[in-house]
């Protein structure tokens, strides 16, 4: 496999940002004391207005919550090759959750990141 320009990348990553018909929000985590031994989470915006594309992964499957039956689903967020995002995030993608199960940024051509993100019910 030959290497790429930086023009070729540039171009390469410039086409793809034009394919990202989204935005989310990249959500961080803050653990506080609750007062009787344990923690709270609370999630504020880290960065906002994230250009992306959000793709079902996997299908078909329900999920039990609180005694409800919810459909379960795997997605794949496409966000920039130098978006900032780890499993410790969440994503905000319209009126859903997800959380990050895993971000693939092992590529021959670093020109997007990949995000496998699950829905929260």
């Amino acid at each position: 496999m030959t290497g790429l320009s930086n023009w070729e990348l540039a171009s390469m990553r410039s086409t793809l940002s034009e394919l990202m018909p989204d935005t989310c929000n990249i959500l961080s985590g803050t653990a506080t004391p609750d007062g009787i031994g344990g923690q709270s989470v609370a999630w504020g915006t880290t960065y906002s207005g994230v250009s992306c594309r959000l793709d079902q992964m996997k299908k078909g499957y329900e999920t039990m919550s609180g005694g409800a039956v919810y459909p379960f689903g795997q997605y794949v967020l496409t966000i920039a090759y130098d978006g900032t995002i780890n499993t410790q995030n969440r994503v905000e993608h319209g009126s859903v959750t997800y959380n990050v199960i895993g971000v693939d940024q092992d590529k021959s051509w670093p020109i997007t990141t990949r995000v496998i993100v699950e829905a929260i019910p």
